[in-house]
């Protein structure tokens, strides 16, 4: 299937081509695609498709961070959070997830911000893989890191519920240090918390 699959980005203002039926995990398939479209329109929103036979079997979506969690209080609106990636279950094993995350950060797009992801459990694939919580992470651990994103300790308190969540980041080679500094004092905000 790789030879058939086509890693590209979707453009502003365009839909992705219908989801296969697999890239459940987050929502059902019509309200991923309308998200990932959604967040294609956003100035500083990009997804990357994988796509084969006219359907997306996997994408990769990065995005400002959610008012809702702590980096939403983002104050150098820089940060973007890479909030999902997923390959359907039929064409795992190919290296989709890797190429996705190649071909994201082959451009020096995100050199000049943090790029970090939350990992939570809830949201780890763990009956169609068969791993257990602590393998997962680590599989993504493996994953993330060959796109240069590191585990990074953390006093946010949801990552920190569950000892299978992990916090991922990259912090670009240009990125500014008010940026950096800005991170780090959302990383660390909540202090008695922090181990």
């Amino acid at each position: 299937m790789t030879d058939r699959v086509r890693v590209r980005r979707l453009a502003a203002g365009a839909e992705p081509p219908p989801l296969h039926p697999e890239l459940d995990v987050f929502r059902a398939p019509e309200r991923q695609a309308e998200a990932l479209a959604d967040i294609a329109g956003d100035p500083r929103g990009v997804v990357w498709i994988a796509e084969a036979d006219g359907a997306t079997v996997g994408y990769a979506a990065f995005h400002p961070p959610g008012e809702v969690e702590t980096w939403g209080e983002d104050r150098t609106g820089a940060l973007i959070e890479l909030g999902a990636i997923e390959v359907a279950p039929s064409v795992r094993g190919e290296r989709l997830a890797e190429r996705l995350l190649e071909a994201a950060f082959a451009d020096g797009a995100f050199d000049d911000t943090v790029v970090f992801a939350t990992q939570y459990v809830w949201h780890y694939d763990l009956a169609r893989t068969g791993l257990r919580p602590f393998a997962y992470k680590r599989l993504l651990e493996r994953l993330y890191g060959k796109a240069g994103l590191r585990s990074t300790p953390t006093s946010d308190p949801e990552i920190r519920s569950d000892a299978a969540n992990a916090l991922m980041v990259r912090i670009g080679p240009a990125a500014p240090e008010e940026v950096v500094r800005e991170f780090h004092r959302l990383r660390t905000r909540f202090p008695d918390r922090f181990g």
